[in-house]
């Protein structure tokens, strides 16, 4: 067997603490402990090398606590560190510091609060008018997402990463649309105000330094997550284990940071002591992150070099709690019966329902007739959630921003202007459509 151990908790509480099988992905053991420190970790290793016996190989992330309990329960067992966790360190180290930068410098444009005033601009007489303002809206939602959102790169927000690299994409929309209506002898003042708002951001030196060596950074780590297979394009969680060339990953990511290097060079001193971070913890943890996988009767075992399996449980667990009974539970039921929540997470294995309870029917359809109003319930919620966006799904807000302009700019002011128009923004008689 491959044993993933991992746990989670918020600050202060207790740990939800599981073992899981790497091959079949069945959940063997969990209990809640006080921390991940050796004295609580080492019991539950003990009792479970009694039940199952010695593993492969270990893959867990980097606390302390997990490394010293592995190596004393089962000595001379290589350990592998989850690469989906050695990433999220080097996140912390990196990423946060710079963003949190990033923020302050925009913060400080009060940007939030005047972009939701520009949301509730007052009807106009003028049709065309009032389709701007909905256009303006939309064009508020999109920049606002990000933040509403707390978007992340991997467990820490980028949030406003992301709504700067917005920002440059209205700000170039919105001066083609005061273009347009300059040639017409028309203004459409919540929009010059937009359009100025985003021009004092763009225009902010020290916003576009943090900006440009987030960027940076985010780019050589991608490029190191893609090496290390722990990428958007692969799901982690759904993945089967591959049989790869460790030591051409080995190679493809030591040439990685000869490019970083001769890049940053270039860059400045900076960039030089951020290619440093990365790459000396890469060093650092190398043999950890690439164990050689274990052979039994002459077969290579491939194995997930990750816990990612696990985290998605931890994760679905919360949001089922969290639609069930609002966030402030959450908390306190997975510190109850986090455990056992995971235990019964084997219900959606599909070799556990047919080697454990084979024998007991359609299980899912015994309890079907339980949760038959869950559908229902989950729409309602998010209605009550939406707040005051306009509902178009962000993906499409920037081709309905644009398209808006294009149309605008290739016809005269008429009737079939203003339904075209309309129908671009989801609008019928003043009222927004739901998409």
């Amino acid at each position: 067997m491959i044993l993933h151990m991992d746990g989670t908790h918020r600050a202060g509480g207790r740990v939800v603490f599981v073992l899981q099988e790497g091959l079949d992905n069945i959940v063997l053991d969990a209990d809640l402990i006080p921390s991940e420190a050796e004295e609580y970790v080492s019991p539950l290793l003990s009792s479970f090398k009694k039940k199952y016996g010695s593993p492969l190989v270990i893959v867990r992330d980097m606390a302390k606590g997990l490394a010293l309990s592995s190596s004393k329960i089962f000595p001379n067992r290589p350990q592998q560190i989850c690469q989906v966790h050695f990433i999220r360190n080097l996140e912390s180290d990196l990423i946060t510091e710079y963003h949190k930068n990033l923020k302050s410098c925009i913060v400080k444009h009060k940007l939030t609060s005047k972009l939701k005033a520009l949301r509730n601009s007052e009807n106009e007489e003028d049709e065309i008018k009032n389709l701007q303002g909905i256009w303006v809206h939309i064009a508020v939602d999109y920049l606002l997402y990000p933040i509403e959102r707390g978007i992340k790169w991997m467990s820490r927000p980028i949030s406003y990463f992301v709504q700067y690299r917005r920002i440059k994409e209205v700000y170039d929309l919105a001066k083609r649309l005061i273009f347009c209506n300059a040639s017409n002898n028309f203004i459409y003042k919540p929009l010059m105000e937009l359009c100025a708002l985003l021009k004092s951001i763009l225009e902010d030196s020290t916003v576009v330094h943090y900006y440009c060596i987030l960027e940076k950074i985010l780019q050589w780590m991608d490029e190191l997550r893609d090496n290390l297979r722990v990428t958007r394009k692969i799901n982690l969680k759904d993945s089967l284990p591959v049989d790869v060339d460790i030591d051409e990953i080995l190679r493809k990511i030591r040439g990685g940071f000869v490019n970083m290097r001769s890049e940053s060079r270039k860059l400045g001193e900076q960039y030089q002591n951020i290619v440093s971070v990365i790459s000396d913890s890469f060093e650092r943890h190398r043999k950890e992150l690439f164990v050689p996988y274990p052979i039994v009767d002459g077969k290579i075992i491939p194995f997930k070099r990750h816990n990612n399996g696990l985290e998605s449980s931890h994760r679905r667990a919360r949001k089922a709690i969290r639609e069930r009974t609002g966030r402030a539970e959450t908390n306190r039921e997975m510190e109850q019966f986090g455990d056992l929540l995971a235990i019964l997470s084997n219900l959606w294995n599909e070799t556990y329902n047919k080697e454990i309870i084979g024998d007991c029917g359609d299980l899912g359809h015994a309890l079907s007739s339980f949760v038959k109003d869950l559908p229902m319930l989950r729409i309602e919620y998010r209605k009550i959630r939406r707040g005051p966006a306009i509902p178009i799904a962000d993906t499409k807000r920037m081709c309905v921003l644009e398209d808006f302009i294009e149309v605008l700019e290739s016809a005269n002011q008429s009737s079939e202007l203003i339904a075209t128009l309309q129908s671009i923004l989801g609008v019928e008689t003043g009222v927004v459509a739901v998409c």
